[in-house]
């Protein structure tokens, strides 16, 4: 009887696992993690209101394909990761250039002649598809129903902004609240933020980026 139990609950903790380490979104398999917690398979990130998707492909956590960046489902840019180089299609016209951070900290793509590219190049780029926020998948509904399906308020009521971390592979970390009606509430908002499921991370600069999050929950 012991035996089956532990086999059991070994079952439950894989499936847990297996549930945080591949993101099922819209019918696919996407966004996993292998056991080393290293990125892997096929990747994506979507931004559904401006009709935009950021592809890669991971092995071991390394990239194995170029990030390729669509706009209305037409491919308009796409970075190579073993040269750093991105290129950007407009208008039948192919853009090689890379990232370039100034000593203020100001980010600009140059081209191969060491110079700004186009700004309007850069614009059509930066605004059509080269960046995505970080989101709960399904949006804040589906996050709202989560928190109010597992927030256990013992009664209490009051409302709680809480701020939170969502890091490069999706993990939501960090939370700290940032303002209360009811003290009592606080420890519940942070606990049941540090177990909702891997969201999507932002994406800047053809790269994951950390990134903050704050939402205000309300306990009527």
């Amino acid at each position: 009887m012991k035996k089956g139990l532990l086999l059991v609950f070994a079952l439950l903790i894989t499936i847990t696992s297996f549930s945080q380490n591949v993101v099922e979104y819209n019918g696919e398999k996407i966004n996993a993690l292998d056991e080393n917690n290293n990125q892997t398979g096929t990747w994506k990130l979507f931004d559904e209101e401006n009709k935009v998707l950021i592809t890669c492909e991971f092995k071991n956590g390394e990239y194995i394909s170029n990030t390729n960046f669509y706009k209305d489902s037409k491919l308009i840019a796409s970075y190579n990761h073993d040269i750093n180089k991105l290129e950007i299609y407009k208008d039948s016209k192919t853009t090689v250039c890379s990232f370039y951070t100034d000593k203020d900290n100001i980010t600009y793509l140059i081209g191969e002649n060491g110079k700004p590219i186009d700004k309007e190049i850069q614009k059509y780029y930066v605004f059509g598809a080269g960046e995505v926020m970080s989101k709960f998948y399904g949006g804040n509904e589906k996050l709202y129903e989560f928190i109010g399906n597992n927030f256990n308020s013992n009664g209490n009521k009051g409302k709680v902004v809480v701020k939170f971390r969502i890091d490069q592979k999706g993990f939501a970390s960090q939370a700290e609240i940032l303002s209360s009606t009811n003290d009592k509430l606080n420890d519940e908002a942070i606990r049941v933020i540090s177990i909702i499921p891997r969201c999507q991370p932002a994406y800047q600069r053809c790269r994951f980026v950390n990134s903050s999050y704050s939402i205000p929950i309300n306990i009527k």
